[in-house]
């Protein structure tokens, strides 16, 4: 009779032991909270183009390409460096590829150029140009294109990363005001009041550049007229905010 009653004293006085940490444990999580996300936008004109110009050559004779091609390119760096034309520095501009390769598929214009089962050879050197002459951008294209650059094969309006840094802060504040507003809009209408946050959640966020064109090549160019028409759009900045009020 004994032995039978201790058991289940001795079992419970175990699930108590158990039990009791895990319950305190949790009363942290039971603090009632609403999530709510907040959004920011930023609206700026860029303060920075970053232009790829490139000339290629194509020919028979691999090493006249590569003559051909050098010569061009110095005549377009020249040109962007001359203080009376492009009169941009050296920091400016750098050449970011160069490559050689095979012609696979000649057009028909090569063909009758150099023949029909002559092997053409491609040399392509392209240069970047990372400048804050925005205003002048039509100018400088203008410029290497007049003097052999065959495409921009990028064109992209971007902002400096102290500009950058600085609209992100004001995205970052106005997304934070439209959480808590949703917060307190949302409790008002429960009849409960909004305490203090006990979480929040920045999101990363890219920037993405915005791009004039892509591959715009020289015959569009010509066709546009002396001057090269380039107006830069607006530069987004987006920032957004996740965060959990107590509700009290």
């Amino acid at each position: 009779m004994h032995t039978h009653t201790y058991m289940p004293v001795a079992l419970l006085v175990m699930l108590i032991i158990f039990l009791v940490p895990v319950n305190a444990e949790s009363g942290s999580d039971d603090i009632p909270l609403i999530h709510v996300t907040g959004s920011g936008t930023i609206k700026a004109a860029p303060d920075r183009v970053e232009i790829d110009l490139t000339v290629v050559t194509k020919n028979p004779d691999v090493k006249a390409a590569q003559k051909e091609n050098a010569r061009k390119m110095d005549l377009v760096m020249s040109a962007l460096r001359d203080t009376s034309k492009g009169n941009l520095t050296g920091h400016e501009i750098g050449t970011t590829s160069y490559s050689i390769s095979e012609v696979y598929y000649p057009d028909d214009a090569l063909k009758a150029k150099f023949g029909e089962d002559v092997t053409i050879y491609e040399v392509m050197n392209t240069i970047s140009i990372e400048t804050e002459k925005i205003d002048r951008v039509g100018d400088i294209v203008d410029i290497a294109v007049s003097s052999g650059a065959n495409s921009v094969s990028s064109l992209q309006f971007t902002l400096s990363q102290e500009k950058t840094a600085e609209l992100r802060k004001e995205a970052l504040a106005i997304a934070v005001r439209k959480a808590q507003t949703d917060a307190e809009t949302v409790i008002s209408a429960m009849g409960k009041n909004l305490g203090d946050v006990q979480e929040i959640t920045v999101d990363e966020s890219y920037q993405p550049p915005v791009y004039y064109n892509q591959d715009y090549r020289v015959s569009a160019m010509k066709a546009a007229g002396p001057e090269t028409p380039i107006e830069p759009g607006a530069v987004e900045i987006n920032a957004r905010v996740t965060a959990g009020y107590r509700i009290v």
